[in-house]
This record gives structure tokens, sequence and C-alpha cells, in this order.
């Protein structure tokens, strides 16, 4: 048989969306997700639950599952099939291998050791931006945000240990799995191919932060988003983001149900008290800077590809 005609048919077929560059495919492929579940998503969850979306009135456990099943099926399952479509080789771009188990651990206690810098950069941030003459504006527009936190925070609530549970696997486990998936596979693994590491890290962190709208937490978002990223690519494994992810969102989750709605945002500091505040966000920032210098040695990565300049 002649060997040039011993491929079989549609080998050499191209992926349907082979022919997008990788900065188009990630723009492309934000929009999609975007759309299916801002706008697809929203529309369903209202022609299922009516006006009464914060489920005041309604069962806030089915409000619990809907949100679940749209991050899966408009997140999750789009950016799956996206990066199939593309054509990229599955096991190398999702990164399903098995971190380093170093990394893996000290990527977790990184997500506990910026949780102080993280709150007091929020307080001393609103105070700052509060107490500017004239920002009325800004005030009104934080009110908008807070009241549409304030609907998240009800979902998150939970009066039993049961219901606990079920709020972890909405608010933590889901969007742990649903937007690493997104970020730090489709978005992270196409910005890789045209630019530094450095630079890809960053702007996957960024592109994280911005697509959640909330520019009150937006340099928190960015810190998060761009570590998540950082893990990823130092474990080389997507298993080392949903873990950190999770553990973030646990540590949020944990702090309603132990505390309450009632606390957060109503807190009221002496100058003594945010002194201590202020040097514990300090802290934390040296020991997280310091935690990511041991990360980058014992991974191994060479200096050259971890740069922000090409």
């Amino acid at each position: 048989m002649d060997q040039n005609n011993s491929e079989l048919p549609g080998e050499n077929k191209k992926a349907p969306l082979s022919g997008f560059s990788p900065i188009g495919f990630i723009f492309l492929s934000l929009a999609v997700v975007f759309f299916l579940y801002q706008i697809v998503g929203g529309s369903l969850a209202y022609l299922l639950m009516g006006e009464d979306i914060t489920g005041e009135k309604s069962n806030i456990n089915l409000i619990r599952l809907i949100l679940s099943f749209g991050q899966f099926m408009f997140i999750l399952a789009p950016a799956v099939l996206l990066v199939m479509l593309k054509g990229d080789k599955v096991k190398e771009a999702f990164r399903l291998k098995s971190p380093h188990i170093g990394i893996f651990l000290l990527s977790l206690l990184g997500i506990l050791l910026v949780q102080p810098f993280l709150q007091s950069f929020v307080y001393f941030q609103n105070e700052l931006i509060f107490s500017i003459p004239g920002s009325e504006f800004i005030k009104s527009l934080k009110e908008l945000f807070d009241s549409l936190e304030e609907t998240t925070l009800s979902l998150v609530k939970a009066s039993s240990l049961v219901e606990f549970i079920l709020v972890l696997f909405v608010i933590a486990v889901t969007p742990a799995i649903s937007e690493e998936f997104l970020f730090r596979v489709l978005v992270l693994s196409n910005f890789e191919k045209v630019i530094s590491a450095g630079r890809a890290i960053f702007l996957s962190g960024l592109i994280f932060a911005l697509f959640h709208f909330h520019p009150f937490n937006l340099i928190p978002l960015i810190v998060l988003g761009v570590y998540l990223t950082f893990v990823t690519y130092h474990s080389d494994s997507i298993f080392t983001a949903i873990a950190c992810h999770f553990l973030n969102n646990f540590i949020s989750a944990a702090a309603v149900y132990i505390y309450g709605i009632e606390s957060f945002g109503s807190e009221t500091m002496s100058g003594n008290e945010k002194l201590e505040f202020g040097l514990a966000g300090i802290a934390s920032l040296i020991a997280f800077l310091i935690l990511l210098k041991i990360i980058t040695r014992i991974s191994g990565k060479k200096k050259s590809e971890f740069t922000f300049t090409q």
C-alpha cells in the first residue's frame, strides 16, 4: 500500500477554531462565556425564579443549585469545549497532572498568609477614598455594590451544618472548578503561546479580576487571580489552583457561618486598632512575598522564562 495514502480519512482535518490566534481565541472565549453565563444563565434564572431571585420568599436552596448549575453549564462546559475545538492537546492545556506536594502545600499556606493583607488593604482603601472631599458619587457607587454583595451574602448564610455543606458546594467547590478551567486553563495556556510566562501570569490574573466586576475589590481580586495563575504555572497542575481557590472561598463562607452577615463591613476601629491592623497587613504581605520566592525556587523554572519582558 502506498504510504502516502495510508492516512485515515479526516486524520488531517483541522480543529474548527484552530485558525484563531491565541489572543483572539481568549477574547472570543471570554465573550462566549460572558454571554452564556450572564445573559442566558441570568435569563433562565429569572424565568425559573421570577423577581424573587434573592430568595426572600422562594426556596433559597433551589436558587443555590440553579447558580451552581449555571456555573458548570455556562462557564466550565464552554471552557472545556472551546479548548477542544481549538485543537489543543487536552492533557497539556488542562494541566491534569499531580502537583509537586511541596508546592501544593505551600500554595495553600499562601492563601492563609495573604488574607490579613487583603482585608487591611480594602479597609484602608475605602477609608482613603471616602475621606476625599466630594466623594458622594463614589459613596453611592459603593452602596450599590454593597447591596449586591448583601444578596450574595444571603446565599452564603447557613443555619445548620448540612446547609453549610450545601453552601460550600455552591460558593467554594463550584467556582473553584469552573473558574479555574476558564482562567487557568483556557486563558493562561493561550497567553503562554505568545508572551512570556510572567506577562501571561499577570494578564490572566488581571482578566480574572476584571471578569468579577467589583471595582472596590479590584486590587485583592488581581492579587488572588495572579497568585492562582502563579501557583498553576509553578506546580504545572490545575489541581493546585482549584484547591487554593476552594480554600479562599471556604474562608469567606466559614466566616459568614461562624460570625454571621451582620459583622461584615460594620467594624469601627480605634487609632491603636488601625495601627495593629495595618502592621498585620504589612507583615502578611512580607510573608506572602517570601513564600512566592520559595515556591519559585522549588519549581525550578528558569528565571528567563519568568520575566515580564519579551
